[in-house]
């Protein structure tokens, strides 16, 4: 029985909630020798529980400021730099995660182009397929004070529903910073018919690189595709 993820214990900056979805989705791995890497680490609280977590399990993390934490079993790691540079990013996956990481949790700069770089590099290139990849904390792009945020405004409001009568299918949407860029990874499990011949798209015809996505309050969860995933999709396709 995996243990209750509690934050206080390990001065690890992340509310309950955030906890009771990750032992939804981690209860399955807790005891797997599984390869966890998070991105934005603080003091390290949260790497010393997700050791205790995965039993198992080998930690990583990485963080803009060094980062020292006591780890007698030697299965945490930890490494300093920023999430945006693509050849640290690929040292750490070469060194600790050959074979890919089974989960990527990015709790970093929360900057949507930041967070747009580290997602896809690591995603496309260290993530296993099956593989789990979090980003939290992404309604900050709601914040008018957060660097890449902007305040929301309401459909309602004269200028939206002037849109609205010029077109109608137009559904007005906040796309500042961090909101923009879920949104705009909501668009990859559509692929398949973004790219469909049949449909007009554009070619080449390709499948989600996504199995599903959750959105949950601060959190999105984003399973990687498998071969099967990709099976099925192509299935549809074949009984449209």
């Amino acid at each position: 029985m995996p243990a209750h993820l509690t934050a206080c214990k390990y001065d690890a900056n992340k509310p309950q909630l955030y906890l009771n979805n990750y032992e939804r989705f981690f209860e399955s791995l807790a005891d797997r020798n599984i390869k966890l890497f998070e991105l934005g680490i603080a003091k390290g609280g949260s790497l010393l529980m997700w050791k205790d977590f995965f039993k198992k399990g080998q930690i990583v993390g990485l963080d803009l400021n060094p980062v020292k934490v006591e780890d007698p079993t030697g299965r945490i790691q930890v490494y300093q730099g920023d999430q945006g540079d693509v050849k640290l990013l690929s040292r750490i996956g070469a060194e600790c995660a050959p074979e890919g990481f089974d989960v990527i949790i990015d709790d970093a700069s929360h900057v949507g182009k930041l967070t747009k770089t580290s997602f896809w590099h690591l995603f496309d290139n260290y993530l296993k397929p099956g593989g789990l990849y979090v980003i939290e904390d992404w309604r900050v792009g709601y914040w008018r004070a957060w660097p890449d945020g902007a305040k929301y405004k309401f459909p309602n409001s004269p200028a939206n529903r002037l849109k609205r009568l010029l077109w109608r299918s137009l559904f007005p949407s906040h796309s500042q910073g961090m909101v923009g860029l879920i949104k705009q990874l909501i668009d990859e499990l559509g692929m398949d018919a973004i790219t469909a011949p049949a449909r007009q798209g554009t070619p080449p015809h390709r499948f989600p690189k996504f199995q599903r996505m959750e959105i949950c309050p601060g959190q999105v969860f984003i399973v990687k595709s498998t071969n099967r995933d990709h099976e099925l999709v192509e299935g549809m396709w074949r009984a449209a």
